[in-house]
């Protein structure tokens, strides 16, 4: 049974991307290269987060009864897609994001129970930052979507490693939606996943990252999160130092991305974005071993690859920029 609903999860994801493409130029959901941070230089329509929020959504309601924390989870979600999407077409301002993020991660955090006290207030602030993170990150032909996918499947194992079945099935509804979305959103794209998009992915994640963090002791394994999501969770906070060094507001839009950096030094967009999906892959390898403890030697030998990766990559931009 649930191959089969995969299946449709992804089938839903693929057929539903050209209709969402049509529906964005409809409704003025399109992306405009007016500015140089604009990796394009054509319109692009920009709401493709539908094609993937809604095929997750349905699937999880398939598959059988909802835990009361995934419906949370996955209500916080629809309304980030739903957020997400009014900015695609009216350019909501950042504030007025923040607001709706934070009160749709308020929601979500104490509505599930997953957390008390000063572990919700950290809580709410995690989810919220993983939001952001996944927007941030949304600048380059199939970057996001294929983060997301990474993300997703570590998380998928984490939780299948830890026995939790629905959590684990979401993550993998994610990976397939997120898959599906990418061979009309890698270079050249035909579509955007806009801050519908990247938003509710972003969302959804730090939801599904949460019980992570819940185990009944403290121990090295609640870094697995740090670890999976260590890209995107690099570049926001230091993309908010820089601003912030420079004078400016930390929404402030701008080319200093890791991936335009790496752009910069020569690569193309696909190698940009091979680049950070292999630092994706090999930190959140040490996440995911980091869960259990019978597995942290082969975390260490993991943490080294890592290193060495995030090594090569800061070489490659060092060398490469003029």
């Amino acid at each position: 049974m649930f191959v089969l609903i995969a299946l449709f999860v992804f089938a839903l994801a693929f057929v539903a991307t050209p209709t969402v493409i049509a529906l964005a130029w409809r409704i003025g959901a399109v992306d405009v290269p007016q500015d140089g941070r604009r990796m394009h230089r054509e319109r692009i329509p920009r709401s493709g987060g539908i094609a993937i929020m809604l095929p997750v959504i349905l699937g999880c309601f398939l598959a059988g009864e909802v835990s009361h924390f995934l419906l949370c989870a996955l209500c916080g979600a629809g309304l980030m897609l739903a957020v997400g999407l009014a900015d695609d077409m009216f350019c909501l301002g950042a504030w007025t994001k923040l607001l709706f993020q934070s009160a749709a991660a308020v929601a979500a955090v104490l509505g599930s129970g997953i957390a008390e006290g000063s572990a919700a207030v950290f809580a709410v602030i995690w989810v919220v930052i993983l939001t952001n993170a996944h927007n941030f990150i949304d600048g380059m032909d199939g970057l996001l979507a294929g983060c997301a996918t990474i993300e997703a499947g570590l998380l998928a194992v984490v939780h299948l490693l830890l026995g939790n079945a629905d959590t684990a099935q979401a993550a993998l509804f994610l990976v397939l939606a997120c898959l599906a979305f990418r061979l009309f959103n890698r270079y050249p794209a035909q579509v955007f996943a806009g801050d519908c998009g990247s938003e509710s992915v972003g969302f959804l994640l730090g939801m599904l990252s949460l019980p992570l963090f819940a185990a009944p002791t403290l121990s090295i394994g609640n870094l697995s999160p740090l670890f999976i999501f260590a890209y995107p969770l690099i570049d926001l906070f230091s993309s908010i130092l820089r601003r912030l060094l420079h004078g400016r507001s930390p929404f402030a839009a701008d080319r200093a991305h890791l991936h335009h950096r790496i752009y910069a030094s020569g690569a193309s967009q696909p190698e940009c974005c091979a680049v950070l999906m292999s630092a994706t892959v090999s930190l959140g390898t040490v996440g995911v071993l980091l869960i259990s403890e019978a597995l942290w030697a082969y975390a260490s030998v993991a943490c080294v690859v890592a290193a060495l990766v995030l090594l090569r990559i800061r070489s490659y931009i060092v060398r490469n920029t003029v």
